[in-house]
């Protein structure tokens, strides 16, 4: 695989209270057909793409921000998906992701032409009270191929190696608020709600069009055409409790409730409540830090569907031992 990148970015304070970001990348991939769905491809494809960035931040008042980002960029392959030489952040938001669909459900051979939109509103009070109102559009298309054998006419158990294309579109919606409070000294708690309602559309454009009768028969199992939806609702609330001479002490709870429409057999939801302790020990002037943990505390497996992004959890109660040195 081969990339070549070129990026560059300028940040305008137009006044004290209003900051422009904007950017303009161009990026050029030559990569594999179909490394990931079997059986694979020795052939190789390329694509190009020209990717504006715009970003702004506005505190009209002291304690009042907002920010809007808009980013196009191009997704890579494998490792190439890890790397990134360029801004991560355009104002405070992501704009670079491994991958925006959901890996474990898709085998994503194509390079994604991935679209963010974020907006937030930021609001901090003299009480020690934060609050933040955000809402995110994710965009990502993939057009890649698949693996696939195709049968000779007329011949009893005879195919070769072949391969189709497919058409990816996903989007997903979210909206998220989140409110910390300090107090007093040593305490600060916090809770966050966020809703996510994710899409993706599969396509098999050459299937769909010449053989599309043929799979709307109750008798066939493939479709070559697919509508997949997920809806997912998040809780997260903390308990922080800190003390100067280095020891701390922390309580998680998360809620996940998830329902899914459009596929066949039905993907089911789940919802349950996962909850995590930690404490531990800053010393050497915070340079070092060790904290002992338990994750999943309720022994809590879960079958969230990975269409809707959100964090890996222990599936299983698990001992967590941590020790950060910082130089």
């Amino acid at each position: 695989m081969n990339r070549v990148s070129v990026y560059g970015y300028h940040l305008w304070q137009i006044i004290d209270s209003l900051q422009l970001i904007g950017g303009l990348s161009y990026d050029w991939l030559d990569y594999p057909e179909n490394v990931l769905s079997p059986p694979v491809s020795s052939r190789e494809t390329s694509t190009g793409q020209f990717s504006p960035k715009a970003g702004l931040i506005w505190t009209p008042l002291k304690d009042t921000t907002v920010r809007f980002a808009y980013t196009r960029s191009l997704g890579g392959q494998n490792l190439d998906q890890s790397e990134r030489i360029e801004p991560t952040q355009v104002a405070g938001f992501q704009q670079t992701f491994r991958t925006i669909i959901g890996e474990p459900g898709v085998a994503q051979n194509g390079a994604a032409k991935d679209e963010t939109y974020g907006l937030s509103l930021e609001q901090k009070f003299s009480t020690g009270t934060y609050l933040g109102l955000t809402g995110e559009i994710l965009k990502s298309q993939i057009g890649q191929t698949v693996g696939a054998f195709d049968r000779m006419p007329d011949v009893q158990q005879a195919a070769f190696l072949s391969g189709l294309n497919q058409d990816l579109n996903y989007q997903e919606e979210s909206l998220q608020f989140t409110a910390n409070q300090l107090l007093g000294r040593d305490w600060a708690l916090g809770a966050q709600y966020r809703l996510s309602q994710a899409k993706l559309d599969y396509n098999y454009p050459e299937v769909s069009q010449n053989d599309d009768h043929l799979y709307h028969s109750p008798n066939y199992p493939f479709d070559p055409k697919q509508t997949l939806e997920a809806t997912l609702n998040r809780v997260n609330l903390y308990a922080i409790y800190n003390l100067p001479c280095g020891f701390f002490s922390e309580a998680d709870a998360r809620w996940y409730g998830q329902y899914n429409s459009g596929y066949s057999p039905a993907e089911p939801g789940d919802s349950l409540w996962q909850f995590d302790a930690f404490v531990g020990y800053r010393l050497w002037h915070r340079a070092a830090q060790v904290t002992v943990g338990v994750l999943n505390i309720g022994n809590q497996n879960y079958t969230l569907n990975p269409l809707n992004a959100h964090s890996e959890m222990a599936r299983e109660r698990t001992l967590v031992v941590r020790f950060l040195l910082n130089f």
